[in-house]
């Protein structure tokens, strides 16, 4: 029998001819009568992808999401696998609820290698962006041309919100993974040496080693060192070391790290730290509660 999805001697489906010529309502048909539009050509080209030379990806897309809204409680399916990246990128926050519901991956990536998460912040979606990441989807996700959600959201200037978002969930991650990182010994003055530092997320405590001195609440976070240290330090190096950062805990005592990755990772570091304390405090919901309210406002 004829199948939907049969190919012609060019390796094209009947969903790739009516997408890359415009022909929207036989694609609408095709969509509704479950056409697979995951298939690729030859060239490795899909339906969607050829429909960008005519300027209809958007109007495809649209037909796509409508048909895996109104599927009811179905799961997606080869005709839908693209739905919840159509809205993604539309900032459709309603409809992104609805596909996760119904089993959407939020980590699968499109024909051109882009999860939700990066249509997303590529937007600059922040709300839509922190929902997301609630449901599981990661930031530090490279598609083939080496981007990442983060870069994205700074490189199409989309606004700080994504950014900041992701910021704060690979910062997250970072404090809460624990890495190896040069701690500092009697404030500059003694030799430094490594130790795994991580943060445990229920009570905020920064630690490093068993003891009480090495499990502390910090009560500032900040990138390069102190004043002091540069005191105690004048005519040793390490004092501008490219990922330096130091803490000052509840008792008023500073310590000193230097983390690899330079001054970029010390960056997320420092927010992690600032991030997680306060988490612990407030209470996470709390905290991302006031910010969706900050988001929409």
């Amino acid at each position: 029998g004829v199948s939907l999805d049969d190919r012609d001697e060019d390796g094209f489906t009947a969903t790739m001819i009516a997408a890359s010529s415009g022909q929207v309502e036989a694609f609408r048909w095709l969509v509704h009568s479950g056409a697979d539009i995951s298939i690729s050509n030859k060239r490795g080209e899909t339906a969607l992808t050829m429909s960008e030379a005519n300027g209809n990806k958007e109007a495809l897309e649209k037909i796509v999401l409508e048909y895996a809204l109104e599927n009811g409680s179905r799961a997606p399916t080869t005709t839908t696998s693209y739905a919840l990246h159509c809205a993604a990128k539309r900032g459709d926050l309603p409809s992104v609820r609805k596909l996760t519901s119904k089993g959407y991956v939020v980590n699968a990536a499109d024909e051109d290698g882009y999860t939700p998460l990066m249509l997303a912040a590529k937007e600059g979606y922040g709300s839509l962006c922190q929902f997301l990441i609630s449901q599981g989807a990661k930031c530090d996700i490279v598609n083939q041309r080496h981007e990442t959600a983060l870069s994205l959201a700074r490189k199409n200037r989309a606004g700080n919100d994504a950014e900041r978002v992701i910021l704060n969930e690979l910062a997250r991650q970072l404090v809460l993974c624990g890495h190896r990182v040069k701690k500092h010994t009697k404030g500059g003055k003694g030799a430094p040496h490594w130790k795994k530092l991580k943060m445990v997320g229920t009570t905020g405590v920064l630690r490093w080693g068993r003891s009480g001195r090495r499990n502390v609440i910090c009560t500032e976070a900040e990138v390069g060192p102190s004043w002091m240290f540069l005191q105690d330090r004048p005519k040793k190096r390490g004092v501008h070391e490219p990922g330096l950062f130091h803490v000052v805990t509840t008792d008023n005592r500073e310590v000193h790290f230097v983390c690899e990755g330079g001054a970029e990772v010390a960056k997320l570091w420092v927010r992690g730290i600032k991030l997680v304390t306060r988490e612990a405090r407030f209470g996470k919901t709390t905290l991302r509660t006031m910010f969706s309210q900050e988001l929409e406002s």
